[in-house]
């Protein structure tokens, strides 16, 4: 067998059980799933799961981990494209359209108990990507009066509770005018530095 049809046979696998796991989040919350309901749903067996990810979590964080990479992916793009000198935080787009395509995924995790696992983790994912982009907004140095981990706890978590409230709140605003309202009210602090 060559190692271009091995990869895509790992792939699919990887992806059946991702969309495995997505699912079964939306219908019984991440604590209640077991690798049985993940391997059940993709149609695997348990060897095939465990020759893919060693838990649960894991797979969890692979389907974080390709979030991730679109996310950068975006982020590049949109540091290519802006033409306008002024900063912006070119996750939040991205991640609101993300969340904005994905609502019942996001519906089933943010302030949900079964959901902190999964939030925390993306919390953390949002917060590297953040860093790369306050660390070359605001190059540490000892003149700031705010520590560079404190802006980047500042833009994350206002962006987190933005995000969570515009869930809870059905979408009554488009990703773009949500992006745009993320940047004024964290832009502002920022620029306060």
């Amino acid at each position: 067998m060559t190692a271009m049809k091995e990869d895509r046979r790992i792939r699919r696998t990887r992806n059946m059980l991702l969309e495995a796991l997505m699912d079964l989040i939306i219908e019984k919350g991440y604590d209640a799933i077991t690798i049985q309901d993940i391997i059940d749903r993709a149609n695997v067996g348990r060897t095939t799961f465990y020759s893919h990810f060693q838990d649960k979590e894991q797979l969890l964080l692979g389907s974080i981990d390709q979030l991730r990479e679109f996310l950068k992916e975006q982020c590049s793009m949109h540091s290519l494209s802006t033409e306008s000198g002024g900063h912006r935080f070119s996750f939040s787009l991205a991640m609101l359209q993300h969340v904005q395509g994905n609502r019942l995924i996001f519906r089933a995790v943010v302030g949900k108990q079964s959901g902190v696992l999964v939030l925390y983790h993306i919390k953390r994912m949002l917060t590297e990507i953040a860093r790369e982009e306050i660390s070359a907004l605001l190059p540490s140095s000892t003149s700031s009066k705010i520590p560079q981990d404190v802006a980047i706890e500042f833009v994350v978590n206002t962006f987190w509770s933005i995000l969570a409230w515009w869930m809870e709140q059905n979408n009554p605003y488009s990703a773009v005018e949500m992006d745009q309202m993320f940047h004024t009210l964290a832009l502002s602090g920022i620029s306060a530095l």
